[in-house]
């Protein structure tokens, strides 16, 4: 090493010769903290040594060997599964959407109707992870079904909306309420009351439906079905005022 020769030829400053052990690969860290300590003959000595091992051998320097990435290609089964998964995902879009066309629509349930597709898609997706995964990961298992579970809901909450609109060619209402002030103790007590408030109007619309098959007259029908508009509306509002409340809690 030219800078260890150079030290032995010139000065052999005893600081200048800890720098340069203390820029060797190889130093010893202990012996480095004594020296460190300051100049005696015992450590001048022992620095001499040190530097003169160094000086006796070439310094080797490590080869690195670059590392290559080769591309990894799906396996013909990979593929095989991955068309599959595709194929059953279109035939159950076009057999959950097929009713409903989204140039029907007006502007504001296009948007939903993207929305509810893409929820759609996104459940197709985790319930093959679902299936792919060993007995042994309940843990990951649950999770992901608590997933679908949140994007079912959220899925059936735009196709009441999508409904709606079929059946009536009304828009639902979207609830402006805001709980964000309420303790926990008032939303709560909110919540049993968007419960109970969701499974009685339920029961009043089955029983409305059930009345509207069963009447011929005209003029009846047409207040049967504004009183279910009117029941569905409020029914909608108090259920997405009910997902407001469970993201609070």
């Amino acid at each position: 090493m030219e800078a260890i020769k150079n030290w032995f030829e010139n000065s052999k400053d005893y600081y200048e010769g800890v720098t340069i052990y203390a820029s060797l690969p190889n130093r010893k860290h202990r012996l480095l903290k004594r020296l460190n300590r300051g100049k005696s003959n015992q450590n001048m000595a022992a620095l001499v040594a040190e530097l003169r091992k160094y000086k006796a051998k070439p310094l080797i320097k490590k080869t690195v060997t670059p590392t290559i990435h080769l591309p990894v290609y799906p396996t013909q089964e990979q593929v095989t599964i991955e068309m599959e998964q595709k194929k059953i995902a279109s035939e159950s879009a076009k057999a959950a959407f097929g009713g409903i066309r989204m140039g029907d629509l007006p502007p504001e349930l296009r948007i939903r109707f993207i929305k509810a597709q893409k929820v759609f898609h996104e459940m197709i997706e985790l319930k093959f992870v679902l299936n792919d995964l060993p007995d042994s990961a309940s843990e990951s298992a649950l999770k992901i079904q608590l997933q679908i579970l949140e994007l079912d809901e959220e899925r059936d909450l735009i196709w009441k909306e999508l409904h709606h609109w079929k059946k009536h060619r009304t828009l639902l209402d979207v609830p402006k309420d805001d709980f964000s002030d309420l303790t926990p103790v008032q939303l709560l007590r909110k919540k049993n009351n968007l419960k109970s408030s969701i499974s009685k109007i339920s029961k009043r619309v089955d029983e409305k439906y059930i009345a509207l098959d069963a009447e011929r007259d005209k003029h009846k029908q047409l207040l049967l079905e504004g009183a279910i508009r009117k029941s569905e509306n409020l029914l909608h509002s108090h259920q997405l005022n009910l997902n407001k409340i469970d993201a609070l809690l």
